[in-house]
């Protein structure tokens, strides 16, 4: 990727120091993303909607963090990625929008490898229950679902504890999650939601929908890598 070059290349005060002039290098009015802002931006699609106020969009600055994978048993900091990325929270024992939302994803990432971007995109699916989302619960999680864990481009990334993952996936991202009951069968009150971000640390687009390949998530991926590539 030309872009992404560019932009590995220069230092981040460079990058930094260079903003005003990054429209001739990403090529859209704002001066950071590849894709117009959407038509119809957040649909209230979840029955517990996060405030469209509080979420990301396009071309607002992608929070970076740091989390382990416990299944590639690694630590993955955002700001060290290079491509493309997708992320979106969820937690396992949630087959209401969570199971259809990852697997949505899931083949994403087989479109994307079919397409030979599998080395451009990184998906991060960062769990909001890693009380109960333990190593074996993600590996089961990825073979239920159809993630390709071989690729190398997909994280399942776990916190320490509920407090981390609000810090990151609520104050950071806008996606605010509440437990319901008590117990061991407890619930989350959440909404769905996915963004992707490109090399330069923007998003281009965000989603609330457990099916975002259905609202254009896949295409919009594809348009901005083309892009990207100009």
């Amino acid at each position: 990727m030309q872009r992404r070059s560019f932009l590995r290349t220069a230092g981040a005060g460079t990058v930094v120091a260079t903003a005003g002039c990054l429209t001739s290098v990403v090529g859209d009015d704002d001066g950071h993303t590849v894709l117009e802002p959407p038509k119809d931006p957040l649909r209230p699609d979840s029955p517990h909607p996060a405030p469209e106020s509080a979420l990301l969009s396009h071309g607002e600055s992608f929070p970076h963090f740091s989390l382990p994978d416990p299944i590639a048993d690694t630590t993955v900091e955002t700001n060290a990625l290079e491509g493309f990325l997708v992320w979106t929270a969820f937690y396992d024992f949630c087959t209401a929008e969570c199971a259809p939302l990852i697997s949505d994803l899931a083949r994403v990432q087989y479109r994307m490898d079919e397409l030979g971007y599998s080395d451009d995109v990184t998906f991060l699916a960062v769990t909001f229950d890693p009380e109960r989302d333990t190593l074996e619960v993600l590996q089961e999680n990825a073979a239920q679902r159809g993630v390709d864990l071989e690729a190398g481009n997909w994280h399942y990334l776990r916190p320490d504890d509920e407090a981390e993952a609000e810090s990151i996936v609520a104050d950071d991202f806008g996606v605010v999650f509440e437990r319901v009951g008590e117990g061991g069968g407890y619930d989350f009150k959440h909404a769905a939601v996915s963004v992707i971000a490109n090399p330069a640390g923007y998003v281009e687009r965000a989603y609330r929908s457990e099916v975002p390949e259905r609202e254009g998530l896949a295409e919009d991926l594809e348009t901005a890598l083309e892009r990207w590539e100009e």
